[in-house]
């Protein structure tokens, strides 16, 4: 009998209840395939408690989820429960240190946060397994006793000033202020949650600290608190845990009201809106306010009808806006959610004919709710929602442990203690009268309606984040449809691409090869592709991970060809949508994505329909028949992101110079927009046509396939694409290293329209050998806490503080950033050198403890099948083929001594003229520095090395 005859076939045509095993475990229901164990209690002080049993676990983690957050503000501070999340990590009465919390956990191998939301406040944790119960005594004396030191009110009050400035131009920000002011008085939503130095001033009778401290008597009590507690302990033991550090929580005497004034005052509805962004952006949002949608998550009236009134397929809303050119893309889904409500959300990314169209495309939305209203309900339908939430939650894939008890914890206080875990995939009976009733919120009386585009005229200016906005009461007028327009309207045909059958399989079709070698291997090799194969023997998952890298001489060649790459990239996505969204919706996901010497194509998902997406994607690649009309707007649409890009948050545009500067071929948007702006249809097809000329492919297949089926599919692409031959070369990718021996360090600026100051230093290691990049790693992690520490919390340089990974392909390196609302680029270069000139000595402190730790996290095993693909690939093209990096990696950095590491930092990160300085902006020259004015003769003056 063959290893696929042996291989359990799963019917998932049943509905969700009968679909699933279902392990009712300690209360909790789990898939059958989760082999964690859970237990939900009360202790005795009513703290909800979520335990779970993972003997697999690399790290234990924590989270503790209050039900209490902005909207519990009193109506004279907005922000204080936010200011209350900062001050909490700054020391206890047991652990009285400020950034003592930051620096146990970063020393062995953890990461923290915190949020805080309208209804909610979330503070979780990661961290080594065997310093779980230190950490969760820590951890547990935040909302025990807490010192609320007063030296570091004024610190904290400026850190959080410092997070509203940094986002002063955020648009999504800037969205929701608008959104806050026309929301009706009485209700929690109108008021400000961020804070700033004057909602958080000390005021006569009133100083900041104790109306902090009275907020957090009043509100941060045991039984508003639900707490995961995830480790490699038994249930018992975790419970033990749980009891004997967190029993002391006090529980008060308080109980949050759920019932608010309504969203919108009467009368104040229907209404538009227009709003002027900081970006070139251009969407209209369907606001529809609506009860609480938690109350039936069980049965998810909302989710059918954003289900249907979101999708992309042929006969959507979508398809028709895209045929006469009025939009890009569509969204719906509830948000702006309190205890008492939330709004049902459409939003349309429209194009500037779109802009110039929204009054007719109100009567397009109308029209499609009354489809779904009167042709749109069917069990059958819903019927397709359970089985694509029963097969997302069979399958569910590990995520980290920190995300994992972060978002459970928050989940406690919306699901029933059984569904904890299924809640967000649970489709109970279909119910039409709910939906029904659901739809009647959805109506033209009920609609703020808004317009965020740069051909907004706006007549008011926001209070907090001076948003140029204008208010009319009352929204288009709602026209018949034409037949013609009606007939391109229609509702989603039955989804082809779920899954029937699913078979895991195991071993391979021929009987005689009995074992398989569990790393990658070599299955295709000649002088067009080289493809790798591995099958899944961990996760026994029925998915699958296919990996293309499309390698073509004429993208990399110059930034013409990276521009047209990436408009290429954008048109065939644009073109696959309407067949691709099914695959979607039923767990088969793909990507492509234009890099500066080709493509990355990704398919992922369940393995048994993998074929029919793969084929359409070969066609459209092959074939490429755009239209002009298409090519049009997305070209202007590619030329619009880039523009924006300028305008992300100031710290991350630093960031991405990186890569312009250090590596070939690498492009700024501005060439990448000198490129393209220019291009005519005409030139882009030629192009299309040449692009494959001398290309070359690199392919992984990992996950649910026998060998013969990879290579069935590898040389299906081959065959396909790699057909034409002219002899031309690829030129090679190269890393950009600073020169040894530089008589100064290099300082980039770049311009930035936003009033925070940025500095960022670049280290980058000497080669690419595993040695530099253990020792770089372990540099990292030393210093990560103690930059923060010194820098955001000690001298209050600015709430964006951090030391962060910046590798370039296989180079490992170290980008320290900080961005700052008070002091000006030449302090903060200052103070970087600084902090790096004394950090030596008290590095010797944590070394061991932060090597044990680096040296856990490198060995730790892949959690999911999608991550262990994400490996494998990242091997191929980023590491020649070294599948083993990551244990050498640990192995290299166990043979780190504090010797040879003093060595290391002296010649690496203390060498001040091999740096490369980032800046927003510098008002004169300083002749301490070579400034990169140049970006071509910048290149040629680095040290190159080839990369894969």
């Amino acid at each position: 009998m063959s290893a696929q005859d042996n291989s359990p076939a799963i019917d998932t045509s049943s509905i969700f209840n009968a679909t699933i095993d279902l392990h009712t475990n300690n209360g909790v229901i789990k898939s059958e395939n989760d082999k964690r164990n859970y237990r939900y209690l009360k202790l005795e002080n009513q703290l909800g408690v979520l335990l779970i049993s993972d003997p697999s676990t690399e790290k234990s983690a924590a989270a503790l989820d209050i039900n209490v957050g902005a909207n519990q503000n009193p109506v004279n501070r907005a922000g204080l429960a936010h200011f209350l999340e900062h001050m909490l990590f700054l020391g206890t009465e047991k652990y009285p240190q400020a950034g003592e919390y930051q620096e146990f956990i970063s020393q062995h191998g953890g990461k923290f946060n915190a949020y805080t939301a309208a209804e909610n406040t979330n503070y979780f944790f990661e961290i080594d397994n065997d310093q779980l119960d230190v950490a969760l005594d820590r951890f547990a004396q935040f909302f025990i006793s807490p010192l609320f030191n007063p030296e570091y009110v004024e610190r904290e009050r400026k850190a959080v000033h410092s997070e509203y400035l940094a986002k002063l131009k955020d648009d999504g920000r800037r969205e929701r202020d608008v959104y806050r002011e026309l929301i009706n008085p009485d209700h929690p939503s109108s008021k400000f949650s961020v804070g700033n130095l004057i909602t958080l001033a000390d005021r006569e009778g009133h100083p900041v600290r104790e109306d902090m401290v009275a907020f957090y008597r009043q509100y941060y009590s045991s039984h508003l608190m639900n707490l995961v507690i995830m480790g490699r302990y038994s249930l018992d033991d975790l419970e033990a845990r749980a009891r004997q550090y967190f029993s002391a929580i006090p529980q008060r005497d308080i109980n949050i009201s759920s019932s608010y004034a309504s969203l919108f005052a009467e009368q104040s509805l229907p209404a538009s809106v227009e709003i002027k962004p900081e970006k070139e952006l251009r969407q209209l949002t369907f606001n529809f306010p609506i009860p609480n949608p938690e109350q039936f998550y069980q049965k998810k009236p909302y989710a059918y009808i954003a289900h249907l009134l979101g999708h992309e397929g042929e006969g959507s809303l979508l398809s028709l806006l895209k045929r006469l050119g009025w939009a890009d893309a569509i969204y719906a889904s509830t948000g702006f959610q309190s205890r008492n409500d939330a709004l049902f959300q459409l939003t349309i990314q429209l194009t500037p004919q779109g802009v110039r169209a929204r009054n007719q495309i109100v009567s397009l939305v109308f029209y499609c709710l009354g489809q779904i209203e009167t042709r749109g309900l069917y069990a059958w339908r819903y019927g397709e929602l359970q089985q694509l939430g029963d097969l997302e939650f069979r399958f569910l894939e590990k995520s980290a442990p920190m995300q994992t008890v972060s978002v459970l914890a928050q989940s406690m206080k919306t699901y029933a203690p059984k569904d904890i875990l299924r809640g967000p995939y649970l489709y109970g009976a279909y119910d039409e009268r709910l939906i029904k009733k659901a739809l009647s919120y959805l109506n033209s009386k009920n609609l703020l309606l808004v317009l965020m585009a740069p051909e907004a005229e706006p007549y008011r200016i926001s209070t907090l984040y001076s948003v140029p906005f204008s208010v009319r009461a009352s929204i288009p007028e709602l026209l018949d449809l034409k037949p013609a327009v009606r007939k391109e309207l229609f509702l989603p045909e039955k989804n082809v691409f779920i899954p029937k059958r699913l078979i895991v399989k195991s071993g391979s079709l021929l009987e005689e090869e009995l074992t398989l070698d569990p790393q990658p291997q070599l299955i295709l090799a000649n002088k067009n592709m080289r493809a790798w194969f591995a099958q899944d023997q961990q996760f026994m998952q029925p998915r699958a991970l296919v990996n293309f890298r499309i390698k073509s001489p004429l993208v990399a060649a110059n930034a013409d060809g990276a521009a047209q790459a990436q408009l290429f990239a954008a048109l065939l996505a644009d073109q696959m949508n309407e067949f691709s969204y099914s695959a979607r919706l039923a767990g088969i996901d793909h990507s492509i994505v234009a890099n500066t010497r080709g493509y990355e194509i990704s398919v992922f998902g369940y393995s048994s329909r993998q074929g029919l997406l793969l084929n359409k994607l070969m066609e459209g690649i092959r074939v490429s028949r755009f239209k002009e009309e298409r090519f049009n707007l997305l070209k202007e649409d590619l030329l619009r992101s880039w523009r924006n890009q300028n305008k992300n948050l100031p710290y991350q545009v630093l960031a991405n110079q990186v890569t312009v500067l250090q590596s070939e071929p690498a492009w700024s948007s501005t060439q990448l927009i000198d490129a393209l702006e220019n291009k005519t249809f005409e030139q882009f097809h030629q192009f299309v046509v040449r692009q494959l000329i001398d290309a070359k492919i690199d392919a992984l297949f990992y996950g649910n396939y026998f060998r013969a089926e990879a290579l069935k599919l590898a040389v299906l692409v081959e065959h396909e694409l790699l057909n034409r031959q002219a002899g031309r070369s690829l030129p090679p990718a190269k890393i950009l290293l600073l020169p040894k021996g530089s008589e100064k360090p290099w300082l980039y600026t770049h311009s930035l329209t936003h009033d925070d100051s940025v500095v960022e230093l670049f280290i980058m290691n000497p080669s690419v050998s595993v040695e530099d990049a253990a020792h770089m790693m372990l540099a990292r992690q030393l210093l990560q806490p103690a930059f923060y520490h010194q820098l955001r919390t000690e001298k209050q340089l600015g709430y964006i503080t951090a030391a962060i990974a910046s590798p370039i392909a296989a180079l490992e390196g170290t980008l320290f950033v900080v961005q700052s609302p008070t002091a000006n680029e030449n302090i903060l270069i200052h103070e970087i050198d600084l902090f790096l000139e004394e950090a030596l000595p008290d590095l010797d402190e944590d070394f061991v403890n932060n090597q044990r730790s680096l040296i856990k996290k490198l060995r730790e095993p892949a959690r999911s099948l999608k991550e262990q693909g994400q490996r494998y690939w990242s091997s191929i093209v980023d590491h020649g083929e070294h599948f083993s990096r990551r244990l050498d990696l640990a192995e290299a950095v166990a043979r780190i001594t504090p010797d040879s590491f003093h060595d290391y930092f002296r010649a690496v990160f203390m060498d001040k003229n091999r740096r490369l300085w980032l800046t927003s902006e510098l008002h004169e020259k300083n002749e301490n520095f070579f400034h990169v004015d140049d970006l071509l003769l910048h290149k040629q003056q680095m040290q190159m090395v080839v990369s894969p």
